[in-house]
């Protein structure tokens, strides 16, 4: 049985590269949109990013994906997940755990995610796409040490 070895460490905010998705897009303003993930920890244990997502105006992402062998958590830092009607399903502060094989995803117009991939390995992207959008609701200020 060999011994896993495990170092304590600090990621400070300027540390660290964000990588661009390759779908991203240039938009009529000029703007790059689509997704930037920046690594936090890479280890055969886990893997924990932040993912930022933006959209064009009057767009959303819609993503679809399946969770890698041993599931991911996710908790939303800022933006929301809306469903087809543009009600918010999931925003800030809400803590997702999608099980292993479990097909996943929702629409996001600007959105930040924490997400540890249990297993070390990112989610299998089923599907990616820009569509016309428009919330009809508006995420609503969360106090995160408090819950109201």
């Amino acid at each position: 049985m060999s011994e896993v070895v495990w170092k304590s460490f600090k990621v400070r905010p300027q540390e660290g590269d964000w990588e661009p998705a390759s779908y991203n897009v240039k938009g009529p303003d000029g703007r790059e949109y689509g997704r930037w993930r920046r690594v936090l920890r890479r280890h055969s244990h886990g893997l924990t990013v932040i993912s930022r997502y933006t959209a064009p105006p009057g767009k959303a992402w819609k993503i679809v994906g399946k969770a890698s062998k041993l599931g991911e958590e996710v908790y939303i830092m800022e933006g929301a997940y809306y469903n087809t009607a543009g009600k918010i399903v999931a925003g800030p502060g809400a803590f997702m755990f999608n099980a292993p094989g479990a097909v996943h995803g929702g629409i996001s117009c600007d959105l930040t995610l924490y997400i540890h991939c249990c297993s070390g390995e990112p989610d299998e992207l089923l599907s990616v796409t820009l569509i016309d959008f428009e919330p009809k609701e508006e995420i609503q200020p969360v106090s995160v040490a408090t819950g109201v």
